[in-house]
């Protein structure tokens, strides 16, 4: 059975939570570097799949708390990642069952330009408050690398989903 087609079973809550942290640590991890500029934003990635797949247990109240904790233990401008998360997630939210239906690949390119949209705010901020300066147009690549890896983080946080008895699909 083809895996857009397949049923999923209900998410546990536990695993919301654990996929977060886990984004959470991947921010946190002290990269240096050009690296640092292409990693993509992990938390923003697995916010827009889990508001876009499950609007229910996901909401505009994560996106705002998560975004405050990544600007404490990052020591940004309080409150850009909260603004950006939650402008971001709106837009999902608001079209969250089309954007459902859609293959991964359309997801990845919507979901690249929230990332882009992410990634303008806070700079946008940063440049209005002059705690920064323009770094470049290689600051913008992690939304290009974040839809990329868009298609296979989908993948991934489903897995726990899928059904695992193969009678099933039978």
């Amino acid at each position: 059975m083809p895996v857009l087609h397949q049923l999923l079973k209900p998410v546990r809550l536990s695993f919301v939570i654990s996929s977060l942290i886990a984004a959470l640590l991947l921010n946190f991890i002290p990269w240096s570097g050009t690296l640092y500029l292409l990693l993509p934003d992990f938390v923003g990635l697995v916010l827009l799949y889990w508001l876009m797949n499950q609007p229910k247990l996901v909401n505009l109240s994560w996106c705002f708390l998560l975004g405050l904790l990544l600007d404490i233990a990052n020591a940004n401008v309080f409150g850009q990642h909260s603004l950006a998360y939650c402008f971001s997630g709106y837009l999902v939210l608001i079209r969250h069952r089309q954007l459902a239906m859609f293959a991964f690949g359309l997801q990845a390119l919507y979901v690249g330009g929230l990332l882009l949209i992410n990634q303008l705010i806070m700079l946008m901020i940063r440049l209005l408050s002059h705690t920064a300066v323009f770094p470049g147009w290689l600051y913008f690549a992690n939304a290009i690398i974040g839809a990329l890896i868009w298609p296979l983080l989908s993948q991934l946080l489903q897995l726990p989903q899928r059904a695992t008895d193969k009678s099933a699909e039978l």
